[in-house]
């Protein structure tokens, strides 16, 4: 029932709307309020029929994950088969403690028993030939019977099977299907552990493509080097310049990190507490970064304005190309590539704009994106940046000055939107998270910069890629320590209602909280006014004028040169 109306409610509100938007019902009002409300029922459409079609597409997904034969495999019990999958991301250390490492794929066909696939009555094709399973056949049930499949699951394997779990290769694989316990993938897929005989369970089909080597190899060569810093540097320089933590790295040949656990478990606990956990994904941070080096190298060079828009399209899909895989990625990408897109044509990029079209593009091509936590974490903090960073920065600067400012109010803009989120995820607040991130904003792109340079040159030479990494590695070692003394306090997170009352009450206090601040903000203004009912307001000097002034004005008044820098003489 509670499906149902989650389906029929979009339906309503969008007719409602489209009946408010044509009818002449707004004659009755004043035509510029008319005008408004006519503006705003139509945004209000727009936005309820893009949520009606992507809610119709993840609806049709996941009746079609459910009518999967492996889905099918899997709801007969943990069955042993044999899979054919595509590997879609690089080989990671295992999140379980019975196998060695592992890496998400698309299984395209699947062979298990009749009876386990449901094909039993069934009529199956192979080539030429036409078979009828009966399932009052015994033998013909427990025949093995291949059906075409495109479910994601997520492959585990152990040993030397490491070595095969290359992002895009093919690969047959025979192990057990199992529900997934955790995580995004639907599915679990254990790789058989090797025989008596020496056999492997994993048996590749098709090695990867010419560039996927290519940048496999970058990645053994970055990692090479990485390992030659110190413990901090070995597992934070790969996770802010790829978004992959060392630790969790898996070589080619299938050798797993050998970085001491404890450490680097300790090491992640103090930045999530820390709350700049963030920094090691790859996100927006990287792509404006290198957008905006090569549009000062295009400007140096005075390049058309298309070619300009053509070089940071092309560095986009090289960044990301090199970058682990992640949702997080995928938004930046596409947000990135619209930008290129309006600079082409000549038109003034709108963040907001193309952050709408992000969100709908990325939904319409692949729906299960709506359950992606860093999908919805990454759009919120852009769009928290784009709203609300200009007027709390604004209203920051008649405090602070610009360099305390500008990164704070970065800080409070993006965590206001993403808070609600993060509750769902883990019902906790992070208290230091404003002030981490303010302590290590002067360190984040310059050491992102140094390791996005030793990823492109440690390939070529570990000798030109191990000066960038160490100049990361002293970046990273700044973070380390701030998320290590913010992490150790006992008030480094406040505890809150875990779910989605958590969040909506998380929501109630930001807007309260928002309400608050512009009514005292009125209201200073109304006591600022020198006469009332007259326009305007009296000029008065920030606080922080005020108080350079009257330092001034006191070192005046004592006759001395003692608040005067050194070797600067004293005015008159």
């Amino acid at each position: 029932m509670a499906g149902v109306l989650i389906a029929i409610a979009p339906v309503a509100i969008t007719a409602i709307l489209v009946i408010l938007t044509v009818l002449p019902v707004h004659r009755i009002f004043a035509p510029p309020v008319a005008r408004g409300m006519r503006i705003t029922h139509g945004i209000m459409t727009v936005a309820c029929a893009a949520a009606l079609t992507i809610g119709v597409a993840t609806l049709a997904v996941d009746l079609r994950q459910w009518a999967d034969p492996a889905a099918t495999a899997v709801r007969a019990g943990d069955t042993t088969v044999t899979v054919r999958v595509r590997i879609r991301t690089p080989a990671a250390v295992a999140d379980t403690r019975d196998t060695d490492c592992q890496a998400d794929v698309i299984i395209d066909a699947v062979a298990a028993p009749a009876d386990v696939l449901g094909t039993t009555g069934m009529t199956e094709r192979t080539g030429e030939n036409t078979a009828v399973v009966s399932a009052a056949d015994p033998a013909a049930a427990d025949a093995l019977v291949e059906r075409a499949s495109a479910m994601p699951a997520r492959l585990y394997a152990s040993g030397r099977d490491c070595a095969a779990l290359a992002d895009g290769a093919t690969v047959r694989v025979r192990g057990v299907l199992t529900e997934a316990r955790y995580g995004r993938q639907p599915l679990w897929l254990t790789a058989g552990s090797e025989t008596a005989g020496g056999s492997s369970g994993i048996e590749t089909i098709r090695a990867p493509c010419l560039h996927k080597r290519v940048i496999a190899r970058m990645h053994d060569a970055f990692f090479a080097v990485a390992d030659r810093l110190p413990d901090q540097g070995r597992i934070l320089v790969p996770g802010l310049t790829l978004g992959m933590l060392g630790q969790d790295h898996v070589a080619a040949d299938g050798t797993v990190s050998r970085i001491d656990g404890t450490y680097a478990q300790r090491v992640e606990d103090d930045f999530r507490r820390s709350g700049i956990m963030h920094l090691m994904a790859v996100s927006g941070g990287h792509f404006m970064l290198v957008a905006g080096l090569i549009r000062r190298l295009c400007a140096r060079f005075l390049t058309p304005r298309r070619i300009t828009a053509a070089c940071v399209a092309g560095a986009y899909l090289l960044l990301a190309a090199g970058m682990y895989p992640s949702d997080s990625v995928r938004r930046a990408l596409v947000m990135g590539l619209i930008g290129a897109g309006a600079h082409w044509l000549g038109r003034r990029s709108q963040s907001v704009s193309a952050l709408s079209w992000t969100v709908l593009i990325v939904l319409a091509v692949d729906p299960t994106m709506a359950r992606s936590y860093g999908f919805a974490l990454s759009g919120a903090a852009v769009l928290g940046i784009v709203l609300l960073a200009g007027p709390i920065g604004a209203w920051l600067g008649m405090l602070l000055p610009a360099f305390l400012a500008a990164p704070l109010a970065m800080t409070v803009a993006a965590q206001s939107l993403t808070l609600p989120i993060q509750i769902i995820m883990s019902p906790e607040l992070p208290l230091a998270s404003i002030p981490a991130n303010l302590l290590v904003s002067p360190f984040v792109d310059l050491a992102t910069m140094a390791g996005l340079a030793s990823l492109a040159l440690s390939w070529i030479s570990p000798v030109l890629g191990y000066p960038p990494a160490r100049l990361a590695a002293c970046g990273t070692r700044v973070m380390e320590a701030v998320a290590s003394r913010l992490a150790a306090g006992e008030h480094a997170t406040l505890p809150w209602v875990d779910g989605i009352a958590g969040a909506v009450l998380m929501l109630a206090a930001e807007t309260a909280l928002a309400l608050l601040v512009v009514a005292g903000r009125r209201l200073a203004r109304r006591l600022r006014t020198d006469v009332p009912g007259l326009p305007g307001q009296s000029f008065r000097p920030r606080i922080r004028d005020r108080i350079a002034l009257w330092w001034e004005r006191t070192a005046d008044a004592f006759g001395t040169d003692w608040a005067d820098p050194p070797g600067r003489e004293a005015g008159p």
